[in-house]
């Protein structure tokens, strides 16, 4: 069997590494042809193997590599490593190279490439190749087993038929929808007060409102990875934090203080905290939504048991605490932060 267009996937769920691999023939379906053939094998417990079609061009399967990497909305943690030919008109060409994305790259837009001589490329996907500075070594994998194997092919006319529920996988997509649902939510609620004259009714459209865009922001958090997402959300909870004050100083109802700057408080903390966790785990964080169940908390029993035995823990240990932590201090931190700045306002404002 050839190893041309070979992937390997060490962690994952078979399914969501199936899901990937589907999501990103429906991305690129334009681009292949109906009958190439993307092959997926289970290779042992927690090992995949995607065997991509020949004919796959370096630029469609560096995009592959970088897809499975960090699919959107799949939540896994993956080592995965490509191996394929150089096949363009380039400084790669006819060279035997392995493609992989270290857990230190920030840009996203890219892929590594080291060759069979052991030299080191960054490729960018405007086309740009240059040295780095990694010291990876290529090395093919050996012992390779290709079980229980699937068959998935990219076509244009089923693509069309599923592209609708495919669409909410992007990110820019669900932005502008949510974006859409938030606004017509917000102006019912001036509705509400301003020609209704409800008060009680106002306050809990804005409470719906407020929570509605607080869990937006702390549910899609792989958004909040992307700095023009990040800074679009960002003004979003600015200027709606900005109407609760002044509804707060002409209507009254210190509630409005809480509500208003929920959203605004949740993003304020989030970007300090990943970058830290960045640069402490060289990972980015996932958010975790058993972050309440205390059967999660024996993790850190189980460190701390292990460091005290003197044996290093699995790092996928680490990581998952870590996730909890992180989960919990953006949970917490931003609901507890308006209760203190609510009761300062009372105390200014009684």
């Amino acid at each position: 069997m050839t190893t041309d267009n070979l992937v390997v996937i060490k962690g994952g769920a078979y399914a969501d590494v199936k899901r990937a691999l589907r999501q990103w023939i429906n991305l690129y379906a334009e681009n292949l042809q109906d009958d190439f053939v993307f092959k997926i094998f289970k290779n042992g417990r927690g090992k995949h193997v995607i065997l991509a079609d020949e004919r796959l061009d370096n630029n469609l399967f560096y995009y592959l590599v970088n897809y499975l990497n960090d699919p959107e909305g799949i939540s896994y943690k993956i080592d995965l490593e490509g191996f394929t030919t150089g096949k363009e008109d380039n400084i790669l060409k006819g060279q035997k190279i392995s493609v992989y994305i270290p857990s230190t790259d920030r840009d996203g837009d890219n892929v590594f490439a080291v060759t069979s001589e052991g030299e080191n490329f960054k490729v960018d996907f405007g086309g740009k190749i240059i040295k780095t500075s990694e010291s990876k070594i290529y090395n093919m994998p050996m012992g390779l087993t290709f079980e229980s194997e699937e068959i998935l092919q990219g076509n244009k006319n089923e693509l069309k038929k599923i592209q609708g529920n495919e669409k909410w996988f992007n990110v820019n997509y669900r932005f502008k929808a949510i974006s859409v649902i938030t606004t017509v939510f917000f102006l019912l609620a001036c509705f509400i007060l301003l020609v209704l004259q409800n008060w009680d009714g106002f306050i809990n459209s804005m409470a719906i409102l407020s929570f509605g865009i607080w869990g937006w922001f702390f549910g899609d958090y792989k958004m909040l990875r992307e700095d023009k997402f990040y800074l679009k959300c960002l003004r979003i909870a600015v200027l709606y934090g900005i109407y609760g004050l002044i509804l707060t100083n002409q209507y009254g109802g210190v509630a409005l203080v809480f509500l208003g700057i929920m959203p605004l408080n949740y993003l304020i903390l989030q970007k300090p905290t990943r970058l830290a966790y960045l640069k402490l785990f060289k990972r980015e964080p996932e958010i975790t939504y058993s972050v309440m169940m205390p059967l999660n908390y024996l993790t850190l029993l189980k460190l701390i048991y292990l460091k005290l035995i003197k044996k290093e823990p699995e790092i996928t240990q680490i990581w998952k605490f870590a996730d909890l932590i992180y989960t919990g201090i953006l949970l917490l931190g931003s609901i507890l932060f308006p209760i203190l700045v609510v009761d300062i306002y009372r105390k200014f404002n009684p």
